[in-house]
C-alpha cells in the first residue's frame, strides 16, 4: 500500500511528497521508486529536482542518471548545463548534440545561447551549420525578431566575429541586409543606450552598407535628440558624410535651443566653417533673447554684440518678462531699463504668475512710489493670490484710490479663485465700517 501511495503521489505530480513517501519503503522498493521519480522529473524538465533525487540513488546508478540529465539538457537547449554535465562525465559534446541544441535555441529565439553553441562548435562545422541556418527563412526571421525585441544586438556581433572574414560577410548580409534588420532595430530603439549596441553591429557591415547603416543610426539619434550618441556616430563617418552629419546635428541643436551642445558641434568644424556655424548659433541667441549664451558665443568669436543685436534681444526679453536678462542687455548698452520697459516686464511677469521675477520690480516701484504703475497690477496680483504683494501695493496708494483698489482686488480674488480665506485677508485691509461689513458677509456659510 505504501508503494501504491508513492505511485499515486508521483502520478499527481507531488514530487516532494512522493520522495518523502519512499523513506517508508524497504531498500529495493525505495530505489525502484526513486528511479521512477527521477525519470519523471527528467522527462518533465524538472532537472534541479532530478539532480537532488540522483543524490539519493546508489553510486552505481549515478553515472547513468547524469547521462540522462545531460541528454535532456541537450533536448531542451540548455547549453551551459549540458557542457558542465559532459565535463563531469569526462566527455565532450558531439557535433550532433551541439547541432540539436543550436536548432532548439534558434526555434526558441534564445540568441545568447545560439551564440554560445556556435562558440563550442569546431570552426569547420561552425560555418557549415550557420550556412544551414541561413537557408531556413523562418530561422533567420526568428533570430532577427528576437535580437531586436530582446536587445540582443551584441550577440549578433559576437556570432559574426566567430566566423572567417569571407563567411562573416555572408552572415551579416543575410541577417542584417536582406531582412532590413537595422530598420527594425532602430524602430524598436526607445532608449539611447541601445544605439551603441546597434552601431557596433552596423560597423561590421561591408561598404557601402556600413556608411548607410551609420547614417541611418545618426538620423535616428538626431530625431530623438540623442546628441552624445549622434556625435559618437558621426565621428565614424568619412568626409563628406561626416560634415553632412555634423550639419544635421547642429541644426537640431539650434532648432531645440541646445546652445551649449550646438557650440560643441560647431567647434568640430574647421575654419572658416567653424566661425560661420558659431555666427549661426549667435543669430539664434539674438532671435530668442538669450543674452548670457549670446555673450559667451560672442566671446568665442572675439567680437562684441552690436547695438542692433542688443536692441533685438532687449525687445525679446521684455516680451518674455525676463527682468535679469533685460538688465544685462541694457548694461551692455550702457544704460538702465526705463520705467516703461520695467512696467511692460512687470505686467508680463504678473500675467505669467512669476512672483519671484515680479517681486524685484514691485520692490523697485514701491521704493520710488510709482503708484500709477502699481495700481495697474494690483488686480492681477489678487488674481494670482499674491496677498502679500496686494498689501504692499495698497500701502503706497493714495487714500482716494486705496478703498476702490482693495474692493476690486477682493472681488477679483473671489471671482477668479473662489478663495474666501484670501478674500478675508484683503477685507481686513479696508477701513471701518467696510472692513466689518465685508468680513461679516464672507463669514456666512451656504
Amino acid at each position: 500500500m505504501r508503494k501504491e501511495l508513492v505511485e499515486v503521489l508521483l502520478e499527481m505530480g507531488w514530487i516532494k511528497k512522493a520522495i518523502k513517501g519512499t523513506s517508508f519503503l524497504d531498500e529495493s522498493e525505495r530505489t525502484e521508486m526513486l528511479e521512477e521519480i527521477f525519470d519523471k522529473c527528467v522527462k518533465n524538465g524538472l532537472l534541479y529536482k532530478a539532480k537532488k533525487i540522483l543524490e539519493l540513488l546508489p553510486d552505481s546508478k549515478k553515472k547513468e542518471g547524469l547521462e540522462k540529465i545531460c541528454e535532456r539538457c541537450i533536448e531542451m537547449g540548455l547549453v551551459d548545463e549540458a557542457e558542465r554535465l559532459a565535463g563531469l562525465l569526462n566527455k565532450k559534446l558531439t557535433v550532433e548534440e551541439l547541432e540539436k541544441m543550436l536548432i532548439k535555441c534558434i526555434e526558441e529565439g534564445w540568441i545568447p545561447k545560439v551564440r554560445r553553441v556556435v562558440e563550442l562548435l569546431p570552426e569547420s562545422k561552425r560555418v557549415e551549420l550557420l550556412e544551414k541556418v541561413l537557408t531556413k527563412r523562418e530561422w533567420v526571421e526568428k533570430i532577427v525578431r528576437k535580437s531586436v525585441e530582446e536587445a540582443w544586438v551584441s550577440e549578433l556581433k559576437r556570432i559574426a566575429e566567430s566566423l572567417p572574414n569571407d563567411k562573416k560577410k555572408v552572415w551579416l548580409e543575410k541577417i542584417l541586409l536582406t531582412t532590413e534588420w537595422l530598420e527594425k532595430a532602430l524602430d524598436k530603439c526607445f532608449e539611447e543606450y541601445f544605439i551603441l549596441k546597434i552601431r557596433r553591429v552596423a560597423e561590421l557591415l561591408p561598404e557601402p552598407n556600413r556608411t548607410e547603416g551609420l547614417e541611418k543610426i545618426l538620423t535616428k539619434c538626431v530625431e530623438k535628440g540623442w546628441i552624445p550618441q549622434a556625435k559618437q556616430t558621426v565621428q565614424l563617418l568619412q568626409e563628406p558624410n561626416r560634415s553632412k552629419g555634423l550639419e544635421m546635428i547642429l541644426e537640431k541643436c539650434i532648432e531645440k535651443g541646445w546652445i551649449y551642445r550646438a557650440k560643441d558641434i560647431a567647434e568640430m568644424f574647421l575654419e572658416p566653417e567653424r566661425t560661420n556655424k558659431l555666427e549661426k548659433i549667435l543669430e539664434k541667441c539674438v532671435e530668442e533673447g538669450w543674452i548670457f549664451e549670446a555673450e559667451e558665443i560672442a566671446k568665442i568669436l572675439s567680437r562684441k554684440l552690436t547695438l542692433e543685436e542688443l536692441e533685438n534681444m532687449l525687445k525679446k526679453c521684455i516680451e518674455n518678462g525676463w527682468v535679469d536678462e533685460a538688465e544685462e542687455v541694457t548694461r551692455l548698452m550702457g544704460r538702465e531699463l526705463t520705467l516703461e520697459e520695467l512696467e511692460k516686464i512687470l505686467i508680463k511677469c504678473v500675467e505669467g504668475g512669476w512672483i519671484y521675477k515680479a517681486k524685484k520690480i514691485i520692490t523697485s516701484f514701491l521704493e520710488s512710489k510709482r503708484t500709477e504703475e502699481l495700481e495697474k497690477i494690483l488686480i492681477k496680483c489678487a488674481e494670482n493670490g499674491w496677498i502679500f504683494e496686494v498689501k504692499r501695493i495698497v500701502n503706497v496708494l493714495p487714500e482716494s484710490k486705496k478703498i476702490g483698489g482693495l474692493e476690486k482686488a477682493l472681488i477679483t480674488c473671489l471671482k477668479t479663485r473662489g478663495d474666501f480665506i484670501q478674500a478675508k485677508e484683503i477685507a481686513k485691509l479696508l477701513p471701518e465700517p467696510l472692513k466689518t461689513q465685508y468680513l461679516e458677509t464672507l463669514r456666512e456659510t451656504e
